[in-house]
């Protein structure tokens, strides 16, 4: 069996901005189906598998990881060929220009580059600017709006880096989908253990859409499913680089997984403390490297919070450097720290579980 950093290294080389997620939809299906009791996609987009446990009165849980990733869109085609395009999610605007991007047309992908201005003729207060999007524009070598659009690239096509994930000295691995390629190569590492050794909980392995744009999945993805808790598997921004003051990010990439009390981001949200405190005391309990803190950011887990009558919701995720960038970064220790501490915790539901707060 491939090991964890071959897997991450497969399911980053899957294209699937946000709203464009289909092939991460057809190889998660694929990859978790030998593992589970059954399996399906759903109209949203959503992939839903369900592994039964042993015991019908544990706690049913869903874990869930989103399959997008952040990207671009076409946004139209001028008359020389040249695409201008927009941002899926958030990519940052300053790591944009002069990168090549990956188009995936209908015909097939198709290569292009972020023009830049000529530095002969930028003036000194421009080259110290970043431009806005809007002022950007993609060159796939087309010499007209004709034979760009005969290639396929048109209005709507959507757009990721042309980045391939490498391998860094002690475990790092860096790329453009890292968030949250790490999440789903969890869901199917935990998949595999679970078939090799049930536990009593029923578990539901997800995989969400369009995260980055609003967890569109998320808002949906346990509704009609039987579920009493849930956890967002997900990478988060960290600090400890040199242009990062640990005062605004504390976590560490290395330091193990975190399992965070809230997240501050478009919107504050503190998660369910008693899926926190499971976690944290089956990390605790088998010694398993872990932080614990608020992260900066949003998950899915406060749209899960919301489903019905409101479903006990946790985070647990993998710290990255030089986030929604073309070279996000992790530790793949982390990953694997992740899928023992969720591992662990699993084993440890049974019928006396109590997601009672008070």
């Amino acid at each position: 069996m491939e090991t964890l950093d071959e897997l991450l290294l497969r399911l980053m080389d899957v294209p699937a901005p946000s709203g464009f997620e289909e092939p991460m939809m057809r190889l998660l299906k694929s990859e978790l189906e030998p593992y589970v009791d059954e399996v399906h996609d759903t109209p949203r987009g959503n992939i839903i598998a369900v592994k039964r446990g042993k015991g019908p009165e544990a706690p049913k849980v869903a874990l869930v990881a989103h399959m997008d990733q952040i990207g671009f869109i076409v946004f139209s085609v001028d008359d020389r060929g040249f695409a201008r395009f927009r941002k899926l999610g958030g990519p940052v605007t300053r790591a944009i220009q002069g990168q090549q991007l990956k188009i995936l047309t209908v015909k097939g992908p198709v290569v292009g580059v972020v023009g830049v201005k000529p530095g002969h003729i930028t003036s000194p207060e421009e080259a110290n600017q970043i431009p806005p999007i809007e002022e950007m524009y993609i060159d796939v070598g087309a010499g007209s709006r004709e034979e760009a659009e005969e290639m396929g690239v048109t209005a709507g096509t959507p757009i990721v880096y042309n980045a391939k994930p490498v391998r860094l000295a002690n475990g790092l691995i860096a790329g453009p989908s890292v968030d949250d390629r790490a999440g789903v190569a969890a869901l199917i590492a935990i998949a595999r253990g679970l078939k090799e050794k049930p536990v009593a909980a029923t578990v539901y392995l997800i995989g969400s859409v369009e995260e980055e744009i609003g967890h569109g999945g998320a808002i949906v993805a346990l509704s009609g499913l039987d579920v009493d808790m849930a956890v967002a598997l997900d990478t988060f921004p960290a600090g400890w680089q040199p242009d990062v003051n640990t005062r605004d990010l504390h976590y560490e990439v290395g330091k193990g997984p975190a399992i965070h009390v809230g997240e501050i981001g478009d919107r504050t949200r503190i998660e369910s403390q008693t899926v926190r405190r499971w976690l944290e005391a089956a990390a605790k309990a088998h010694g398993i490297p872990h932080q614990v803190g608020v992260m900066r950011g949003n998950t899915d887990a406060p749209s899960l919070m919301e489903t019905g009558a409101g479903v006990p919701s946790g985070v647990i995720g993998v710290p990255r450097r030089y986030s929604h960038s073309p070279v996000e970064t992790v530790q793949v220790e982390d990953v694997a720290n992740l899928i023992r501490i969720l591992t662990a915790a699993l084993r440890e539901l049974d019928r006396d579980f109590s997601l009672a707060r008070i």
